[in-house]
């Protein structure tokens, strides 16, 4: 059985693919160090992010416009109203900010036509109000290469805590 040529998954480049690794760690990197402009600017202006929720034990929601997400921006504007919420304190669930640090494993980096798209597995520590808490699961960046190099153009990452402890927020996946 031959494979199409559209089914033929395309290569990339060694250098390519540490810079898509990079780019996926560098995102958790500017979170910890609350770099809010920098974060946001790794966004296309036209990027979805999205947390799904569970639907059951063993399934997420998928439709985010019909559907309970816990998080869903259908653009990068999203993003930075939350960062304007954060920056001026508008978020009462968020002050004080928790101090945080993400640790990324990437496990999958391919092409898929003119995208690189980089699956990884993620934790989330983070400590406010005397208390330590964590998120973790896996996420999906779906990358494009710009003018200013990768930029993130869409971001779902699939929270597998079974209990949310506490506010679940950009900085907390």
């Amino acid at each position: 059985m031959s494979l199409k040529a559209a089914e033929i998954p395309q290569s990339l480049s060694p250098e390519m693919e540490a810079q898509a690794r990079d780019c996926v760690i560098r995102e958790g990197w500017l979170l910890d160090q609350r770099d809010w402009d920098a974060w946001v600017a790794l966004y296309t202006e036209d990027a979805e992010y999205w947390l799904p929720s569970w639907d059951d034990e063993y399934n997420l929601t998928q439709d985010p416009l019909n559907e309970l997400s816990h998080i869903y921006y259908s653009d990068r504007t999203g993003l930075e109203d939350r960062v304007f919420r954060l920056r001026t304190e508008r978020s009462l669930a968020s002050t004080p900010l928790p101090r945080t640090c993400h640790m990324i494993q990437v496990a999958q980096v391919q092409r898929e036509g003119d995208d690189i798209v980089v699956g990884s597995n993620w934790t989330t520590h983070s400590y406010r109000h005397g208390t330590a808490s964590y998120f973790f699961g896996q996420q999906t960046h779906r990358l494009r290469d710009t003018e200013a190099g990768l930029r993130i153009a869409a971001r779902k990452v699939v929270v597998a805590n079974d209990c949310i402890p506490n506010v679940l927020d950009i900085y907390s996946v």
